[in-house]
């Protein structure tokens, strides 16, 4: 009978090898949870800062009149100043959504805020104390999300809130 001698050496370039092979592919998907991630906290507050302008435009009592999109503009800037200062607001649209980007307003370029607004029958949001009856306010927080290209480049990310108060 005949032995056949074994290898006693270490097998560690295999190893090294498959951790060379997984690491990039493991990178990736942190990177992308991260992106993911960074992504979902700039989408709610965009739709914060949505829902905030809108019930601040709808804060008219039947003695007072609305505060207007000036008022309005800067609630949205606030709640926005830790994810961007370049806010271009409001765009004043005379019909209810769904808005079309490049028709309705313009598209954000990266890491900048449009705000887009339906005030129904009111002009600038203000109404008149003495016509009360339902009205809709909606308003549309796009921001041009910068990832770090894993997706493709720049998103946009939509938030809106639709309040109905009365003029």
């Amino acid at each position: 009978m005949v032995k056949r001698q074994t290898s006693t050496r270490p097998r560690t370039g295999q190893a090294l090898v498959e951790f060379a092979i997984a690491l990039p592919i493991l990178m990736l998907l942190v990177a992308g949870v991260l992106e993911l991630g960074r992504g979902y906290g700039y989408a709610i507050a965009t739709s914060d800062a949505a829902r905030d302008g809108a019930r601040y435009a709808a804060g008219k009592t039947s003695l007072t009149n609305g505060p207007g999109l000036a008022s309005m503009c800067s609630i949205i800037t606030a709640d926005l100043a830790a994810v961007t200062t370049n806010i271009s607001c409001p765009t004043l649209v005379a019909h209810a959504p769904p808005f079309v980007s490049g028709t309705d307003f313009t598209n954000p370029v990266g890491d900048q805020a449009v705000v887009v607004v339906y005030c129904g029958t009111s002009l600038n949001c203000v109404g008149a104390t003495d016509a009360l009856y339902q009205s809709e306010i909606d308003v549309y927080v796009y921001y041009g999300f910068n990832d770090l290209n894993l997706f493709g480049g720049r998103i946009t990310i939509s938030g809106s809130s639709k309040t109905t108060t009365s003029w």
